[in-house]
């Protein structure tokens, strides 16, 4: 029975496919393309954590003081961190349109070189005190290349998730997507060790000669030491081919006659248009790729889940199927992506799973980042660090606590995740890892005076809530968009649903002081909490993306809508 045809064929048919395929035997193609993609979010992770704890050495600079009190970071601190955040809204959306409209090997790699150019102007600002260069001058300085950076860091989202889910087979996918948004802790985690080692280093200045200028050499270290992963990734980015997947894209895209969607076998003859798109090297590529890789995925070159990538020619030039000689292209007639998104979303069974992977991310990074970009500051309110100790031991208690942390809870949630995936399933992983953030939340919240007591229940408390963070709605708010939506729209669909996350990260970067200075921390935490359980109730608006094929879900769909148009006709 054709799967494209008929309901229960399909979910059978994605059934068949997954049983083909094996769980953990990534091929070379694969490790290669998660190295490439996890550097990149180890160091957008590194970019977006530091600021905490770089912050305090701001604040001694500009202020003369390190404190990370809430009465402090509401305003200059606050919009600070919050920079990057608003960046990130501005590159999601740019750089997911422009992956669906444009490909993915056109625009990858462009992310980085944002990011290396807003790190490189971030670490250059002249020093306090010289040529009237004031505390305040510092920190406008510092939020205007941190939310340049921020655009840079945004776009990787949506290429990332695009370009790993266009690759991955079905088996296998939640496994290597888990894997790569895996490294964001161990970015956090990189970021605390090099605060840490530069500490360490300027300690006799800092420490024992009372020498604090100092920190305007320790913050523009901890900024820029992330140029050398940053530069190494870019060079290989630029090198990926494109997808075999967004090569059919653009064979859907050039159907104007609807010869596929009338096909008898609209797969074989999407395959067939996709072969035609690219140069004659690129399919003996294709075999020899196929072939190194059929041992350990059970698939072969036919399966256009598991199709290895192919190089695709310059965005000017295309292959004629008919004459076989190139033509050119008018980039403009990409623009035409933008209908099918508004055609894609004008169905509510397609805008609703938007709906849910936009809202809940929102609510997921209010937490997130309202906990994580003010970690220092719940240090301090429950007392684990003395403002009294002098500049350096209180930064030093800082970056130490918060390594700890993020050690304990943060990074064992982002594995447990990746292993469990794909046997658990997205949809309630994501469910009750609200509930479990909640729960914990609850508890921050209601013992909160207990816990200023007791620092060992704290740290207990506080990084099972970091671990359910990550064994849950943080790791799986960025799974699913990458496969509900299929690749047509998936760049810009996923783009907008981290955008919405974003969006919770900036009011949380905002509004976190604030609300610590008039109402309390421990209210606060009660806020999130509430946020919490209203996420676990907008996660049931999603289907279980695990084995789901949305590309074949896609197709099936198109050739029901084109049915009913012709026999209206």
């Amino acid at each position: 029975m054709d799967a494209y045809q008929e309901k229960g064929a399909l979910a059978t048919y994605e059934q068949d496919e997954r049983a083909k395929q094996r769980r953990w035997a990534p091929t070379f193609p694969e490790l290669k393309l998660l190295l490439i993609a996890s550097t990149g979010f180890f160091i957008d992770a590194y970019d977006l954590f530091i600021i905490n704890l770089v912050f305090p050495m701001l604040s001694q600079i500009a202020f003369g003081r390190p404190s990370s009190s809430p009465s402090e970071i509401s305003l200059s601190g606050g919009t600070a961190k919050a920079a990057a955040n608003i960046g990130c809204v501005v590159g999601q959306l740019g750089f997911g349109a422009a992956g669906d409209i444009f490909g993915r090997k056109a625009v990858y790699g462009k992310e980085m070189m944002i990011v290396i150019v807003s790190t490189i102007l971030l670490i250059s600002p002249p020093s306090v005190g010289e040529h009237g260069f004031s505390g305040v001058d510092l920190f406008t300085w510092i939020t205007v290349f941190r939310v340049t950076m921020g655009i840079g860091i945004g776009g990787d989202y949506p290429m990332s998730a695009s370009v790993v889910s266009d690759r991955a087979n079905l088996r296998r996918r939640g496994t290597l997507l888990a894997f790569i948004f895996a490294a964001q802790g161990w970015g956090q985690f990189g970021a605390s060790i090099v605060t840490l080692i530069v500490l360490a280093c300027f300690q006799t200045g800092i420490q024992e000669h009372g020498n604090v200028g100092q920190f305007n050499a320790c913050f523009r270290i901890c900024f820029g030491v992330i140029l050398v992963p940053a530069f190494i990734t870019l060079w290989h980015r630029l090198r990926l081919p494109e997808s075999t997947k967004f090569n059919a894209v653009n064979a859907m895209r050039e159907d104007k006659d609807d010869k596929i969607l009338n096909a008898d076998d609209p797969k074989a003859a999407l395959q067939a248009q996709t072969a035609q798109n690219v140069h004659p090297e690129a399919i003996e590529s294709q075999k020899n790729d196929s072939n190194n890789s059929n041992n350990s995925t059970h698939s072969n070159e036919k399966d256009i889940e598991v199709a290895p990538e192919q190089p695709q020619q310059t965005q000017s030039e295309e292959v004629d199927p008919d004459a076989g000689k190139p033509t050119k292209h008018v980039w403009y007639e990409k623009l035409g992506a933008f209908n099918e998104f508004k055609e894609y979303y004008s169905e509510w069974r397609h805008a609703k799973l938007l709906l849910g992977t936009t809202s809940t991310w929102f609510l997921m990074d209010i937490i997130f980042y309202g906990i994580n970009l003010n970690q220092s500051v719940v240090i301090d309110a429950v007392g684990l660090v003395d403002e009294n100790s002098g500049s350096f031991q209180y930064i030093w208690d800082n970056t130490t606590a918060n390594l700890i942390i993020c050690a304990a809870g943060f990074l064992p949630g982002y594995y447990v995740a990746m292993v469990t995936v794909e046997y658990i399933g997205r949809k309630w992983m994501q469910f009750f890892g609200f509930l479990l953030e909640g729960l914990f939340l609850a508890i921050l919240a209601g013992a909160f005076d207990y816990l200023r007591e007791h620092t060992a229940s704290f740290f207990a408390c506080f990084a099972l809530l970091q671990f359910f963070f990550n064994f849950g709605a943080n790791t799986t708010c960025f799974i699913m968009p990458a496969e509900v939506f299929p690749t047509r729209v998936k760049g810009f669909s996923h783009g907008i649903s981290a955008a919405c996350g974003k969006v919770g990260a900036i009011i949380a970067a905002l509004g976190f002081g604030e609300a610590s200075k008039h109402i309390g921390t421990d209210n606060t935490l009660w806020i999130f909490f509430g946020i919490a359980i209203v996420g676990a109730a907008f996660t049931l608006l999603l289907p279980e993306t695990m084995g789901r094929d949305a590309d074949i879900i896609d197709m099936e769909e198109r050739r029901e809508a084109h049915a009913k148009k012709m026999q209206d006709n």
